[in-house]
């Protein structure tokens, strides 16, 4: 079994813990892992309040600093036979979802699995007889940087628990064949880690949150969060967006959906995400082009509100549609970034 310098964590760094979530404690609407497997294993980070705002910022910037560095584009093959396609892909990061849950591992752990495999199809071409063998050594290798030594099987036993149909032999031949094409650096940057940091930042502007009884609705979002981005990294062109752009266009709409669901909040939505948007230097046209496709993946999002300029071929048609159209007067982020509204003058 290999053995690599694993991640350090400073003191100053945002702790995790591996918390274990019944399926039933948690809301059957929002939870997109109920289908699939009985238990969510989720990493969820502890965040101290207290703490001042520029912490947060300058690991921010170190986090975007970091990913420019190490980011590579995706393209993934759409017509080769005898290659890797998105499809393929897709249906491997959907099955190591259901691995690493099985297995108790963090979905910071998942992530960086599908982010390793995504990179490696980007570097070499693979045939689709290896897909399995690869996925298998990826979610090894990250298993390996964020859990814990004692929670990792052997690796015969971990061939077992994923059920995979290579042997131990091959599946130590692909690890070393993945370790040495990143020259054994694996610590990249994913969008869980931006998440965490968004996350932290929205938690301080938003007033009263340091209260206990809120401490489990925070909680509660927060795994939300979690689950919902597993989903978009099953998806090969949401992966195609850097991690801080996909973290950030989740948060917006959840953000989004809420002000939507909520008379009063306790925080200007807009202002937090564009505070978060300037800090990690995201172009709008990348945000808006990545939340869009979010709605249109993501099953949760489908209940989000259409703007009227969507529907322009539908209201000629249907006249009595017009009025619905109308029933909420709030201004959405695409409405803002484009100018198509404008704040009331009172």
């Amino acid at each position: 079994m290999l053995k690599y310098k694993k991640k350090t964590k400073s003191a100053s760094d945002i702790s995790r813990t591996i918390t274990k979530i019944n399926i039933s404690q948690l809301d059957s609407k929002n939870s997109a892992d109920q289908k699939q497997q009985q238990v969510i294993i989720s990493g969820f980070i502890e965040i101290s309040l207290y703490k001042s705002p520029h912490h947060y910022n300058g690991r921010c910037q170190r986090l975007c600093s970091k990913e420019d560095r190490t980011w590579k584009e995706r393209v993934f093959n759409q017509t080769k036979l005898d290659e890797v396609n998105s499809s393929q892909r897709n249906h491997a990061s959907v099955w190591l979802r259901k691995i690493a849950a099985s297995m108790n591992f963090g979905i910071d752990t998942y992530a960086l699995s599908v982010d390793l495999l995504d990179r490696f199809l980007a570097t070499l071409k693979v045939r689709p007889k290896f897909l399995e063998c690869l996925a298998v050594g990826c979610l090894y290798i990250a298993a390996k940087c964020k859990e814990e030594d004692d929670t990792i099987s052997i690796t015969p036993e971990f061939v077992i628990d994923c059920n995979a149909t290579c042997s131990a032999n091959e599946l130590l031949r692909m690890e070393r064949l993945v370790l040495e094409k990143f020259d054994w650096f694996i610590d990249f940057v994913t969008a869980i880690d931006f998440l965490q940091i968004y996350f932290a930042l929205l938690l301080l502007k938003v007033e009263n949150q340091a209260e206990e009884n809120n401490e489990k609705a925070i909680v509660e979002k927060y795994i939300d969060l979690e689950i919902k981005l597993a989903s978009c990294l099953q998806h090969h062109r949401l992966a195609s967006f850097k991690p801080r752009i996909l973290a950030l266009a989740l948060v917006s709409l959840e953000f989004e959906k809420q002000q939507a669901q909520e008379s009063e909040m306790n925080t200007d939505w807009l202002a937090s995400i564009t505070f978060l948007q300037e800090l990690a230097n995201v172009e709008s046209d990348a945000l808006l082009s990545c939340r869009d496709l979010i709605v249109r993946l993501l099953p949760s999002y489908k209940v989000v509100r259409l703007e009227l300029s969507d529907l322009t071929f539908i209201s000629h048609a249907y006249k009595p549609l017009k009025p619905l159209m109308n029933l909420s007067d709030r201004p959405t982020y695409a409405d803002v970034v484009c100018g198509r509204t404008f704040p009331l003058v009172q």
